[in-house]
């Protein structure tokens, strides 16, 4: 393969890596990327038959400006994604219409851009892939974009052979720069989150998390199979005992308007944090077992942090803010949260309730008659409030369906229609018809929202946690014991997902890494692994003098020493004087290079391997009549470059009287 078609392979992998790159970070479409596969083939084609003309170029560059400006004013939905568009079809132009290997060059670096502009919206595993890609091709691209430039001001214009040599150059370069980056990235200081703020941030919204939630609301969540967040246990796999309470909690609702859970009086106060230490959000109280959790949330739209109930420390970047129904929350969501926190997962969460607030708890609007007539029928005979709790429970678990379809048939309000006619429905309805019913028999209840606990990933001692296990459930207020946990929903295998596979739960193992070292390495981690490092460096000393280890050995160490300094002395000037330093070649004189491509126009060329005084014997056997010319341009040549020799103004006219000759031979 000559060098010219495989630097026009290396830009076209390199100009295909960067759009990809844009594609995964959503910047273009599926039909954006189909029309520019479309451009690339169609410029690859016209390559193929003939150098493009300087009129096309003059033709497409003038397009490029005017769609430049239709699309600024009217067609891109931000001047960032304008500056996208622009972007793609400069590297396009100047792929179609390049001549040189500096224009392929040219492109390739602009296509550089592709890649930063995506780094901007996307930090998914892929992109790290695509950025490997650039950078392998990228190199291949700028050692073979030298090597022809180099090849063109020698005078030799014949085709580059690619070998293994280059090849392996490439791939050395490659490996030795994405060394240096990742050295880089890590010991490079942080200074904080950086955030492109040109599109906007949240790509999706989350219904069910909200401070105002519709019944059915979450139902909309529970067919989605993208990854909301990722709960990293550093214990292990939780105990059996605790896995049936084993949550993640959200967002907290008290009040019900016959359709609808909000929050009424949703004051939320910033948590206070101790110098160096965590937020404090509660006191444990000693009745279950703590459970330290590493959450990495994905930017689904809400301000809502998801813990384990109940939740007692907090370690994230920034403030964070708490409710009094124990709901915590980030001032903005804007981007890939990731924090830890620790949680007392227990029964119940002891605590007296003010008579103030038990009648917030209680609040219910206008209801059918028949709603409170069913929950004393079915918590008739119960001792007290925890039993009535527990056969409310019961009765919806084991008399109701679980679905997801849920079309209203009847003009009857959601909750009345769902108990007495439809007796079938979502989460949602499970927990509002619990929390409802409690209520017309005197007990606090309020509607809480989150996640189930997802799938257990083994490979890295995580739960897997998708936007479908969004769930709804109760706390109720029980006397005597507290808030207490009560979920209605017989929510089983419907609507869950299949277990995935072994490769899967594998590869995302890999992406939570992904997130967790390279997308979140922050400053405390810095500093977190410099410490380390320097306590095991004190602990080890290698640098520890043995006479100072044990007093009686300096005597056989000093010796030691100087011989060691001796031999890399002698190693030293052996190397300089051995040719190891070696005087950097004089450039080729202008007169041999312009014989050079005097002969190149007549089909002459140097091969590889082939001396000075080699190509002139065959260019006297193979055209006779220039060999006394250029064998006088060889001498000089030799003794120039080679012999430190300068060309007196008689020898100079000499050289272009030969260069004359060889000019006007017409073989």
């Amino acid at each position: 393969m000559s060098g010219e078609r495989a630097l026009r392979i290396a830009t076209y992998l390199v100009v295909g890596t960067g759009v990809a790159a844009l594609y995964l970070g959503e910047l273009i479409g599926p039909l954006g990327l189909a029309l520019v596969a479309v451009a690339l083939g169609l410029g690859w084609r016209l390559r193929e038959r003939a150098n493009p003309t300087s009129a096309l170029g003059r033709v497409l560059a003038a397009g490029v400006v005017v769609f430049a400006g239709l699309d600024l004013l009217h067609l891109a939905e931000s001047p960032f994604d304008a500056f996208v568009h622009l972007l793609v079809l400069l590297v396009l132009l100047r792929l179609v219409t390049a001549r040189r290997p500096r224009d392929f060059r040219d492109a390739g670096l602009l296509a550089f851009f592709m890649l930063v502009a995506s780094s901007a919206m996307t930090v998914g595993l892929e992109f790290f892939f695509a950025l490997v890609a650039f950078l392998v091709a990228g190199i291949g691209m700028l050692i073979l974009a030298h090597e022809l430039s180099e090849t063109e001001r020698a005078g030799a214009a014949g085709p580059l052979p690619i070998g293994a040599g280059l090849v392996g150059l490439g791939l050395a370069a490659s490996a030795g720069a994405l060394l240096t980056t990742l050295g880089l990235f890590f010991v490079i200081p942080r200074v904080g989150e950086a955030t492109v703020a040109l599109r906007s941030a949240a790509r999706r919204t989350s219904v069910g998390f909200s401070d105002r939630v519709e019944l059915g609301a979450i139902g909309e969540l529970e067919t989605d199979a993208a990854v909301a967040m990722r709960v990293y246990l550093a214990d292990g796999p939780p105990a059996p005992e605790l896995l049936p309470r084993l949550r993640w909690r959200g967002v907290a609702l008290d009040r019900f308007d016959g359709r609808a859970w909000s929050a009424e009086l949703h004051r939320r106060v910033p948590l206070l944090r101790f110098p160096g230490g965590p937020l404090e959000i509660g006191t444990a109280r000693g009745t279950g077992r703590l459970v330290t959790q590493e959450v990495f949330l994905e930017p689904i739209g809400t301000d809502a942090i998801f813990a384990a109930p109940h939740a007692v420390r907090l370690r994230i970047r920034g403030g964070a803010l708490a409710d009094d129904m124990g709901a915590i929350s980030v001032p903005t969501p804007l981007a890939r949260l990731q924090y830890t926190v620790e949680s007392e997962v227990g029964r119940a969460w002891p605590g007296r309730l003010r008579s103030a607030d038990a009648a917030r708890y209680l609040q219910l609007p206008p209801l059918p008659p028949r709603i409170p007539a069913l929950a004393r029928e079915v918590s008739a005979g119960a001792a007290n409030a925890t039993a009535a709790a527990r056969a409310l429970t019961n009765f919806l678990s084991r008399e109701f369906r679980y679905t997801l379809k849920l079309e209203r048939t009847t003009a009857l309000e959601p909750l009345e229609e769902f108990l007495f006619v439809r007796r079938a429905g979502n989460c949602e309805y499970f927990a509002t018809a619990l929390a409802v019913m409690l209520r017309s028999l005197g007990i606090p209840a309020r509607v809480v929202t989150g996640f189930q606990q997802g799938e257990w990933n083994p490979y890295g001692q995580y739960f897997l946690v998708r936007m479908g296990d969004a769930h709804a459930w109760v706390e109720a207020y029980l006397a005597g014991t507290g808030w207490v946990t009560l979920d209605p929903s017989p929510r089983g295998s419907v609507g869950a997902f299949a277990t995935s596979s072994d490769a899967g739960l594998w590869i995302d193992a890999l992406r939570l890494r992904w997130y967790r070292y390279i997308v979140n390495w922050s400053r405390q981690d810095q500093v977190r692994v410099a410490a380390t490092l320097r306590r095991a460096a004190w602990t080890a000393r290698p640098w520890r003098m043995p006479w100072r280890a044990s007093g009686d050995g300096s005597q056989a160490v000093l010796p030691a020493l100087a011989l060691a300094a001796g031999a890399l002395a002698w190693l030293l000037w052996r190397h300089a004087h051995a040719g190891g330093v070696r005087t950097p070649q004089p450039p080729v004189p202008d007169f041999y290079r312009r014989a050079l491509r005097s002969l190149a126009r007549r089909g002459l060329r140097p091969a590889p391997a082939e001396t000075a005084r080699e190509f002139s014997a065959r260019v006297g056997a193979e055209t006779g009549a220039p060999a006394a010319p250029f064998a006088s341009i060889t001498a000089a040549y030799e003794a120039v470059r080679f012999g430190a020799a300068t060309l007196s103004p008689l020898d100079a006219a000499r050289m272009d009287a030969c260069l004359g000759a060889l000019a006007h031979f017409r073989p």
